[in-house]
């Protein structure tokens, strides 16, 4: 299996297109046999198979950070980051937690089991990272049903105070839409830098905050 060759993020970045797709076969195939014998978080992990892949492969984990929400959606990161063992082999299935654990691997930060954690952990790491004068890439993956929590109107106040912080938000223009137009309106969205919804589309920030005043009658 391709996933055997696979002993960090590194070594997937030489893979081609048909071999990234038959990697994501393969670790499908190992979240089922874990799954299917002890029990876990099947939808947020097959769904976010690529995803995870496209993240490793874009960006060079652990310098760059990746912080989950609730984090039951990182076992595919654990596969990519060393842990793949205690997918594929029964008798390594409690070699692992099912949450991000950085006792397990210097690629988890947090431990981590809630929602709506993740913007503002991320945060957090940034500020830090600006203090050192580093530049490392922070990436918050955000699950959308996180959304409705109320914490996430003071996390988006959060991420305002980021000045190279931006919202990429890709289920759908009109449901983040309304969503952002039901937060506190003291949230200062001329400071969000991007907004993005599916391939191509992009507006500035001062369009952005432009319409979302306006949903708000303001």
């Amino acid at each position: 299996m391709l996933i055997d060759n696979v002993k960090s993020p590194e070594d997937i970045k030489g893979f081609s297109k048909e071999q990234l797709e038959k990697l994501a076969e393969e670790i499908r195939k190992g979240l089922m046999n874990r799954l299917s014998k002890k029990g876990g978080h099947f939808g947020p992990n097959f769904g976010f198979v690529e995803a995870t892949i496209a993240l490793h492969y874009v960006f060079n984990s652990p310098v760059d950070k990746f912080v989950f929400d609730v984090s039951h959606q990182s076992y595919v990161h654990k596969m990519l980051t060393g842990r793949k063992d205690a997918y594929f082999y029964d008798e390594h299935f409690a070699d692992v937690s099912g949450y991000t654990n950085p006792e397990e691997s210097e690629h988890d930060f947090f431990n981590v089991g809630h929602t709506s954690t993740s913007i503002s952990l991320a945060c957090g790491l940034a500020k830090g990272r600006d203090l050192k004068g580093d530049k490392e890439n922070i990436v918050a993956n955000k699950i959308f049903a996180g959304l409705v929590d109320g914490r996430i109107s003071k996390q988006l106040k959060e991420i305002c105070l980021l000045d190279q912080t931006y919202v990429k938000a890709e289920d759908g223009k009109q449901t983040v839409k309304a969503y952002l137009a039901s937060v506190n309106p003291a949230i200062k969205l001329t400071k969000i830098v991007r907004y993005e919804v599916g391939e191509g589309m992009e507006k500035k920030n001062e369009d952005f905050a432009a319409e979302v005043a306006a949903q708000m009658g303001m």
